[in-house]
């Protein structure tokens, strides 16, 4: 089972590129006319992981977890009008040595996208991964939706018993999904900053 005390983590170093710094504030001049203030505004969002656990069967290893899910305030205001958010979850199984670098011997990324549609006053989320979608009246119970991972197969095959695996975990913003003109502020606006640490936990077979 998931223990709290027992996750490590550190947060991931992220590398600045992008246009020129006079392209980039002509950008934002523009873009600032036709995208609300609040979108600016520095509140970071959050991916707290609450829950997560693996399990062994005869057809593999799984993977089962639950996020809570903070937007950011950039984020916030961009699905009340109606932009997709997408969340990337990205899964590791390390082979841990003990006298030489790591393995990363299995990584999955999975996604999941949240939109508010006005005609129906819904929020949608839908599993990109797996081709399924729910409808929720309320947006934490959309986030909510959004931050479950569910019976996910890690490896078809059983993990070698012999060795020393690690489960690393960590959810994102996909930045890269975002509509352009959103995708361009989200990229110089600490507005937008929604990234977990890596959480890691020994895989208990």
């Amino acid at each position: 089972m998931f223990n709290q005390d027992r996750l490590t983590g550190q947060l991931p170093a992220v590398a600045a590129t992008g246009p020129s710094r006079c392209l980039t504030a002509l950008l934002l001049l523009v873009l600032a006319c036709c995208v609300p203030p609040q979108v600016f505004a520095a509140d970071p969002g959050v991916f707290q992981l609450e829950d997560a656990h693996t399990w062994r069967t005869g057809d593999g290893d799984f993977l089962g977890a639950q996020f809570h899910i903070t937007l950011s305030s950039g984020a916030s205001e961009a699905v009340k009008n109606g932009v997709p958010l997408v969340f990337e979850f990205q899964v590791q199984v390390v082979n841990k040595h003990a006298w030489f670098w790591d393995t990363v011997e299995i990584e999955l990324i999975r996604y999941r996208q949240l939109q508010y549609h006005a005609l129906s006053e819904s929020y949608q989320v839908k599993d990109i991964s797996a081709g399924t979608q729910g409808n929720y009246r309320r947006l934490d119970d959309a986030l909510r939706a959004a931050g479950n991972i569910q019976s996910l197969l890690l490896s078809g095959q059983m993990l070698d018993p012999d060795l020393n695996y690690e489960i690393r975990l960590r959810a994102s913003l996909d930045i890269e999904s975002l509509p352009t003109p959103v995708r361009l502020i989200a990229y110089v606006s600490s507005a937008w900053d929604m990234v977990s640490k890596w959480y890691s936990w020994p895989l208990v077979r």
